[in-house]
């Protein structure tokens, strides 16, 4: 979130240096600051968008400066001296930057590898209820995904089926649709991070197993 201000505090000021008429620089202000409260709402509410809205904050933003410069010289011919040039070439640099190398190693790093799930996929688990995160035998990445396995008892009182239920019942709450056969999978990411995870909930030797699956973007 701090990233997202700074990268609209820089916006601002590099179409501060740039502008020159009062009704186009208000109108290319209101349009980063639509882009910003855009940007900051799709960061908060969906966090599988993070690192999209990161990566392509500041391009977007140096496309919004553009446009309105390219508005003003051709209502208002070229400033002479070239007002705003080096804030503006600067911030140019930057956004290229951003596109056509952040944005590809970004995609490379999230993409080539499997990633293990984390165990607040689950956790915390309803009152009542205990959760245990098994060791795996041997490494818990294979070549082309990485496992995490949680054992889930309940009190005495509770049979395998209700616990099994009360599970199904949080992971939906948490966005999960598991259907009538307790897997599921979705995306981790929109763009830039092309992973996905997949959960399965079985009962099994007398207990509720939970099995989460990090799956790399390709074979």
């Amino acid at each position: 979130m701090i990233a997202i201000v700074v990268l609209a505090a820089m916006s601002a000021v590099v179409w501060w240096f740039v502008a020159r008429s009062r009704r186009i620089g208000w109108t290319v202000g209101l349009a980063l600051l639509g882009w910003a409260v855009v940007a900051t709402v799709v960061y908060t509410a969906f966090p599988r968008a993070r690192a999209d809205v990161f990566v392509g904050y500041l391009p977007v933003a140096v496309a919004i400066v553009g446009a309105g410069r390219a508005a003003e010289v051709r209502r208002l011919g070229r400033a002479e001296p070239d007002r705003g040039s080096w804030p503006y070439r600067l911030a140019i640099v930057l956004a290229s930057f951003v596109a056509c190398v952040c944005a590809p190693f970004s995609f490379y790093v999230f993409n080539g590898e499997p990633y293990l799930p984390s165990a607040d996929e689950l956790l915390p688990v309803p009152a009542g209820l205990t959760a245990t995160v098994e060791e795996p035998e041997g490494s818990a990445c294979g070549s082309g995904a990485c496992g995490l396995a949680i054992t889930v008892t309940g009190n005495p009182e509770q049979s395998v089926n209700e616990v099994h239920e009360q599970i199904r019942q949080h992971l939906t709450g948490r966005g999960w649709d598991l259907g009538h056969g307790g897997e599921s999978c979705r995306p981790t990411g929109w763009i830039l991070d092309q992973h996905s995870l997949c959960v399965s909930v079985f009962i099994q030797h007398g207990q509720v197993h939970v099995s989460f699956t990090g799956w790399r973007a390709w074979p």
